[in-house]
């Protein structure tokens, strides 16, 4: 099948604040000097918080991001495996005379404003952030080999972070079928499978369907046809079991003589940085006829026609 492609990569391409999609959002979260590391969370407790390093990549490494209602820029931070618990900053303490800085825990009570954190570029339009506290609007998060710290002196880049989105969307237009009935001199009629919706390439099943669609959803931003797409997700997961969010319907087409035939269909392959993640979303079909080997697209459906 010819497959002509356009690479949208997503919103990690993006240098500043306003062009990434934060809010409703799941990212890796990687220090730029410890540039392996990535902030996890690795046991239901308050302080099963720290930095990890190892090539696997796994949903405790992943962390939602949810804007406050009316504290525009201050987001929740909770973690995909332990959707329950949000990261937290505790205030200053004097336990028995030894002083205790700000300390980065968890928390899965009720919510407060010390759970809720903002990012500030790092002004060098390289992608990388400072994350503060919107409580302690002064304590930034620093990072080690292995711990996640906070600081409130000088700027350094070990108190840098760098969001890397849960998908990463590749958009293309498909063509699913293709007859050529130029030499004939009667109607040809073919009946062809058509698959609209959501398929994973991983059979283990989706923990949570709401962050995950989220996530897929966020990943389309800045899409000119993000409509068609985000209704096509919206559908499939009103479904609440995983092998109903695709259908496959078959079709008949009859291919008048003299003419060239063909079905091309819009779909976004979403590569997850956990690779059990990723799936193919498949939306709406065009047929085009021609009297030669071209085709013309007036409604721009294919995009980026590539041989």
């Amino acid at each position: 099948m010819a497959i002509f492609s356009v690479v949208l990569m997503s919103a990690i391409v993006a240098q500043v604040i306003s062009e990434l999609a934060i809010n409703n959002n799941e990212f890796l979260i990687y220090n730029k000097v410890y540039y392996k590391s990535r902030i996890r969370q690795y046991g239901a407790d308050a302080y099963k918080l720290g930095v990890y390093s190892f090539k696997d990549i796994s949903d405790n490494q992943l962390w939602l991001f949810e804007e406050h209602k009316w504290k525009k820029g201050c987001y929740y931070i909770s973690n995909e495996a332990y959707p329950k618990f949000r990261l937290l900053m505790t205030d200053k303490q004097n336990i028995f005379g030894i002083k205790i800085n700000h300390m980065m825990t968890l928390y899965d009570g009720n919510f407060y404003d010390d759970q809720l954190f903002k990012l500030v570029p790092s002004g060098k339009d390289d992608g990388y952030y400072y994350i503060y506290s919107c409580f302690y609007s002064n304590i930034r998060l620093l990072g080690q080999r292995s711990s996640l710290l906070t600081y409130d002196g000088n700027l350094y880049d070990d108190q840098l972070w760098k969001l890397v989105p849960r998908f990463e969307a590749n958009i293309y237009t498909d063509e699913v079928f293709h007859y050529d009935n130029r030499q004939g001199s009667t109607p040809i009629t073919k009946e062809i499978s058509v698959t609209t919706g959501v398929v994973r390439t991983s059979t283990t099943s989706v923990k949570n369907t709401m962050s995950y669609s989220m996530s897929l959803s966020a990943s389309l931003y800045g899409v000119t046809a993000s409509a068609e797409y985000s209704q096509e997700l919206e559908r499939s997961f009103s479904s609440s079991t995983q092998e109903n969010w695709s259908k496959t319907e078959k079709i008949i087409f009859t291919i008048p003589p003299k003419k060239n035939f063909k079905v091309m269909q819009h779909k976004v392959t979403f590569k997850g940085v956990v690779p059990e993640d990723t799936c193919t979303l498949m939306t709406s079909i065009k047929t085009f006829e021609s009297d030669t080997g071209t085709f013309q697209d007036p409604e721009n459906f294919i995009e980026n026609l590539q041989e």
